[in-house]
């Protein structure tokens, strides 16, 4: 069998939170997958057993739910085949597991076959916490499966989904996918899945735009973006549109000024985007989304366009009456101050 893979010292980088370390788990005696988050645990899952089978095509998969397992079943189904085949065993739920499973794994896990692979998921929570650091004193792999809560994590996921099928997406199409599709990981790879088999070449924004520009909610970021890199009509039909829904414009206001103080911090610098990550108190993302919108921009026309912003921002909190004509102005400004 993968006895090969199976060495627990294979998997240590699993043990690193690297949060892409599920995309390269490998086979091992005892594989645990630990975290919440259900799409990351299901490619672990789908990762190991693709690697056991490269090596043993005939492998036999056999599957538990911890909370209903019934003593014994564990050691039945871990036992040598009569062919001496490899054995895939998933364990989900462990969560909720209960007592046997608990007491037939902490058994096994101190003398585990080395022609078994075992792989359970532990979504979170104190139940099973005995058998957690069992597992880890005996060596298991642990691979994280937690929620990808920034941007910059999902903009990175989308890259990586790209980079594993040998295909490139551009940096402001990922963005764009992120903002139409949502956090939810299963849509976000279904949607990266689509673009794949569906497209050829680079993905630029266009090609995101046309497939999934619909789902896109406008927010007081893309109008911004779309106004400091000098699409003046997009910026605008992006804003009336946010406005027609009812965002109301204090929050454009306040996007448009977060961007613009962005543009001006990191604008003439000759540091790496992640030292000034770091000085600036930025995400590296940010940074680099910065300073692409930098070169569009003098720094008479920041400072002015600035002052457009304070201007705007006084109005829309009651200065004017026509507040969507403030932040209109402001916008239409700002994308005319651009150098296209």
């Amino acid at each position: 069998m993968a006895t090969g893979r199976a060495n627990p010292s294979r998997g240590a980088a699993g043990r690193t939170g690297a949060p892409h370390a599920w995309r390269s788990a490998e086979p091992a005696p005892l594989v645990l997958l630990q975290g919440p988050e259900d799409y990351i645990a299901s490619r672990a899952f789908d990762r190991v057993r693709s690697r056991v089978r490269e090596d043993q095509p005939e492998a036999e998969t056999i599957a538990f739910e911890a909370t209903s397992y019934q003593r014994g079943e564990l050691l039945l189904a871990a036992s040598p085949s009569l062919f001496a085949e490899g054995k895939i065993i998933e364990v989900r739920s462990l969560a909720t597991m209960n007592e046997e499973f608990l007491e037939d794994m902490m058994a096994y896990s101190a003398a585990p076959a080395e022609d078994v692979v075992v792989v359970m998921h532990h979504s979170g929570g104190n139940r099973g916490k005995k058998l957690l650091d069992t597992l880890k004193s005996a060596g298991a792999v642990v691979v994280e499966c937690q929620p990808l809560k920034k941007d910059a994590e999902k903009l990175d996921f989308v890259a990586q989904e790209f980079k594993n099928a040998k295909r490139r997406i551009h940096s402001d199409a990922a963005r764009a996918l992120v903002a139409a599709v949502g956090s939810d990981l299963q849509e976000l790879a279904a949607a990266c899945s689509q673009l794949i088999q569906d497209t050829t070449g680079e993905i630029e924004q266009d090609t995101v735009d046309r497939y999934f520009g619909g789902r896109v909610e406008a927010t007081g970021f893309k109008v911004a973006d779309a106004a400091l890199t000098g699409r003046g009509a997009l910026a605008l039909s992006t804003l009336r549109h946010a406005l027609a829904t009812g965002t109301d414009p204090v929050p454009i206001v306040a996007a448009l000024a977060m961007k613009l103080r962005q543009v001006a911090k990191v604008a003439g610098q000759r540091k790496s985007s992640g030292q000034l990550a770091r000085e600036l108190g930025m995400a590296p993302w940010q940074v680099q989304q910065a300073q692409e919108q930098a070169q569009y921009w003098t720094p008479d026309e920041l400072v002015r366009c600035l002052r457009l912003v304070a201007e705007a921002d006084a109005q829309v909190k009651g200065a004017s009456r026509d507040p969507e004509y403030a932040v209109e102005r402001a916008v239409t400004g700002i994308a005319l101050a651009a150098r296209r």
